[in-house]
């Protein structure tokens, strides 16, 4: 239903009143106050004590989230730290190596590793074929 439907279903005094000028006025003047609004929670309406409770849950919150996210980063630095000291050390130093040169060569040395079996599996699949056909004659 549109608002100009459902204003129609509206007697005719209470459309009147809800859109008188004077009404339309008041509504917007108080939408103008300043409103100080965390967390859902308007702090000007809230005496000083209410206030000190919610910034202190805020302040709380703040340093939860920032202890979570030292332990999410220290997580993917060590992670990141056992990668680059599991890769072969020839190109590589893991204590001096910025964690995206890390990554690459990470990446590229998994690539490598695959297309080194894939070839092996080609030579022993070559080998298992000649070694039946050896067998059958």
């Amino acid at each position: 239903m549109t608002v100009s439907e459902r204003r129609a279903t509206y007697p005719l005094q209470q459309r009147i009143k809800i859109y008188n000028p004077d009404t339309m006025a008041r509504r917007l003047s108080q939408e103008k106050q300043t409103k100080l609004v965390v967390n859902g929670v308007n702090l000007l309406n809230k005496s000083s004590l209410d206030k000190d409770i919610i910034l202190d849950r805020m302040k709380q919150r703040r340093e939860t989230h920032n202890r979570v996210e030292r332990r999410r980063r220290d997580m993917l630095n060590g992670l990141i730290s056992e990668l680059a000291h599991a890769m072969p050390q020839d190109t590589l130093d893991p204590d001096k190596s910025h964690r995206a040169q890390i990554l690459r060569h990470a990446i590229s040395y998994i690539q490598s590793i695959r297309r080194e079996n894939q070839t092996m599996r080609a030579q022993l699949g070559q080998q298992a074929i000649q070694q039946q056909e050896q067998q059958q004659h």
